[in-house]
């Protein structure tokens, strides 16, 4: 007992382990003391004799293998017969040393486990931190693809792959699924809007996702898409998929209050998947009459997918500003009347929720805030303007009720009517 203890003493003491960057050492006399420890404290190394009371080392080693396996051993032995030292590194040992130590072999030894233990931290810290950007990675690669007027060529697209560093290939076929939130059942700000539309594609990539290999994502435009993977060698089951969308949409409606429609595409390889992904754009923006539906391509558009190229994307992009020019004309022409969003998509000859997400991408406020906005805008105008009444102020912006009136513009203006127009005379 004497020789462990001063076996145990000698290493501890006989060494600064300060000038080694170790912060604490601690001692132990036996395995049960040495389990007791780990429970009480960080352990990184362990310098650990074969031969303990009670257990031998070889024991406690399998015990830290399986309970600390971040922690490194290092043995000591009086043993030189090989087969004790050959265990020991087969079983996750670092090293191992015979009796008696040699001070400066051993801090040899801890000094390659200390670079051993910064270099696997370090590597398991960005590993970390890149699996945590590997969805923003994800999106950012799905946006530059489908922002292309053009497909790739397999060699862009291998560039393009490599630059964001995903697990895909160009033979990879993907499903797209395009997302449309067609109305909520409560005004939202535009930043409310955001975090429930990003609610909706993490409730996607659970419920239409799952565990297969893919991704939901939000394209440059503003369009949500849900995407599935497929090598080869596997089979998609797209019956499967529609029947997951079915659930995604009635779980939707029940938790997030929402009405919106499913478009689900053809699997296809990326040389025709931009095609595909402009088809399903198309098909969202020319339904004007299914509402909260699961629409498969592969059933009503296949003989139109075929004739639908990237125009549509440079054509929506040339009509954007007109079509934004005919709301703002529409709205103040129709000021003084009930306004509907579907109103003015039919006006516009746009699906209303293809509609509302163009107008905020376009102006950063929904509809309804645009709305409010001018009809306080005028109200404002004719308080101070002119000596009209307030009740037929509240009818001229759209207000046949007046008390709704005084409510809404004290809220937006932080005044009643009355008490505006006293404080600009």
């Amino acid at each position: 007992m004497d020789d462990e203890l001063y076996a145990v003493k000698g290493i501890t003491q006989g060494i600064d382990w300060s000038q080694e960057n170790i912060s604490e050492v601690f001692e132990a006399f036996n395995a049960e003391e040495a389990k007791e420890r780990f429970s009480l404290s960080k352990v990184d190394i362990v310098i650990c004799d074969i031969e303990m009371p009670a257990s031998n080392g070889l024991e406690l080693l399998e015990w830290i293998k399986v309970n600390y396996p971040q922690t490194e051993t290092i043995f000591v032995t009086g043993h030189a017969d090989f087969s004790y030292a050959r265990t020991a590194l087969h079983l996750g040992s670092f090293d191992y040393l015979l009796k008696p130590v040699d001070f400066e072999e051993l801090k040899a030894v801890v000094s390659r486990v200390l670079q051993k233990l910064i270099v696997d931290r370090t590597s398991k810290k960005y590993s970390s931190l890149f699996e945590s950007h590997k969805p923003l990675m994800e999106e950012r690669f799905w946006q530059e693809f489908f922002s292309n007027r053009m497909s790739l060529s397999e060699i862009q697209l291998e560039q393009l792959i490599t630059k964001y560093q995903l697990n895909l290939s160009p033979d990879t076929s993907i499903l797209p699924i395009l997302v449309s939130v067609e109305m909520w059942q409560k005004e939202l700000t535009v930043r409310e809007g955001e975090i429930m539309e990003y609610a909706l594609r993490n409730a996607a990539s659970e419920l239409i996702v799952k565990g297969d290999r893919g991704c939901v994502i939000q394209d440059r435009r503003g369009h949500n898409l849900v995407l599935l993977y497929k090598r080869q060698d596997e089979y998609m089951d797209v019956e499967d998929v529609t029947n997951r969308c079915e659930s995604y949409l009635t779980a939707c409606n029940h938790y997030f209050y929402c009405h919106l429609s499913c478009y689900v595409g053809t699997v296809e390889t990326f040389p025709n998947l931009l095609k595909t992904y402009v088809s399903l754009l198309e098909m969202e923006r020319s339904n004007v009459t299914q509402s909260n539906k699961v629409l498969a391509q592969f059933n009503l558009w296949s003989q139109r997918i075929v004739s639908l190229g990237t125009d549509m994307m440079q054509v929506e992009d040339k009509e954007q500003a007109s079509v934004i020019q005919k709301i703002y004309d529409y709205i103040d022409e129709h000021l003084h009347e009930e306004i509907s969003r579907e109103q003015i998509a039919e006006h516009v000859h746009f699906n209303s929720a293809y509609l509302s997400r163009l107008f905020r991408k376009e102006t950063n406020c929904s509809l309804s805030e645009y709305i409010l906005k001018k009809r306080m805008d005028k109200a404002k105008l004719l308080l101070t303007s002119t000596n009209i009444k307030i009740s037929d102020i509240s009818s001229l912006v759209g207000y046949g009720d007046i008390p709704h009136f005084n409510k809404m513009f004290k809220r937006h203006v932080g005044l009643t009517p009355q008490e505006f127009r006293k404080s600009n005379p």
